[in-house]
């Protein structure tokens, strides 16, 4: 199947985990695309890995604000750029999460569907307490790896070579 989650567990380092395997595939020539997470103490940035962008996902709403942090306009911008990432066809397009936003129907949904239509080798993090909302999406479409970088590398092998 071309299209894969990590199922990772709070704390474990998913973002290592994707830096790792970005890393052994370019060493091998391979093209990787898409989108990482950088969290930092009072954010989350997004990465598009393509153009080095980096995107603040959170919006700052003041002290006393209660309501979602998440800057829609931020993600939605970097959909974008993962569609464009989608488009160039590398060996493996990274997708940084499926998280609450996806499992309601937006965010990174149309891409990820896109590219397993495509049967584009894709790679997404999903905590697992996510991981019910993402085997409702994406059913039998999907296989699931344990957040360890030679069972990511072992599955990416075991796929066509462009």
């Amino acid at each position: 199947m071309s299209l894969a989650a990590v199922i990772y567990d709070e704390g474990e380092p998913i973002d290592a985990l994707f830096a790792q395997v970005r890393a052994a595939l370019e060493a091998r020539g391979q093209r990787v695309g898409g989108v990482t997470q950088t969290p930092c103490a009072e954010t989350i940035y997004a990465v598009h890995i393509d153009s080095g962008r980096t995107f603040d996902l959170m919006q700052n709403l003041g002290a006393c604000a209660t309501g979602c942090r998440l800057d829609s306009g931020a993600l939605a911008e970097v959909a974008g750029l993962l569609a464009q990432s989608l488009a160039q066809k590398p060996d493996l397009l990274l997708i940084s999460r499926f998280g609450r936003v996806e499992a309601e129907g937006g965010g990174f949904v149309a891409e990820i569907g896109a590219a397993a239509l495509a049967g584009q080798p894709t790679l997404i993090g999903v905590a697992r307490k996510r991981a019910d909302d993402w085997r409702a999406y994406a059913g039998e479409f999907a296989c699931e790896l344990p957040c360890d970088a030679a069972a990511v590398l072992a599955w990416r092998e075991s796929l066509p070579q462009p």
